[in-house]
């Protein structure tokens, strides 16, 4: 709590001899042991009761037993979906997973009737802006 060194020490024994005389100093310093020691002893008596109170221990161990848990699931889980993963690329390797079959898209089959009409309608837009161009120019 307070630093005190030797140096210190010395000074305050010199200074206690001095003002108090060396009669009196060994009464002085047996009463400055006892209030110090109590003085100690009380602080010691309020440590102990609020670490009893708060159980620091017991949290600090509870924490550390939930940490330990938690990285035990994370490890469990890691593994299931490593494991879940390579079953599903051993099993399906290039078919769909929900369908087991190989997946298609819509432009990859277009029938011949549907061809023609979308190339029609795809001129139909141009026909309309030449339309509205005429139109604006009027």
């Amino acid at each position: 709590m307070f630093d005190v060194g030797f140096w210190e020490i010395l000074l305050i024994l010199v200074l206690a001899l001095v003002i108090i005389g060396p009669e009196r100093l060994p009464g002085a310093a047996r009463k400055a042991g006892f209030f110090v020691g109590k003085a100690r002893r009380y602080i010691e008596g309020v440590r102990t009761e609020v670490e009893q109170e708060l159980d620091v221990n017991e949290f600090k161990r509870l924490l550390h037993n939930q940490e330990v848990q938690i990285n035990e699931l994370q490890q469990q889980i890691k593994t299931s979906v490593d494991d879940v993963g390579a079953e599903i690329k051993k099993d399906l390797p290039t078919a769909d997973i929900l369908t087991n079959s190989p997946s298609h898209t819509i432009h990859d089959e277009v029938p011949a009737d549907k061809s023609e009409q979308s190339t029609e309608t795809a001129a139909a837009p141009d026909d309309d802006k030449k339309l509205s161009t005429a139109n604006n120019e009027k």
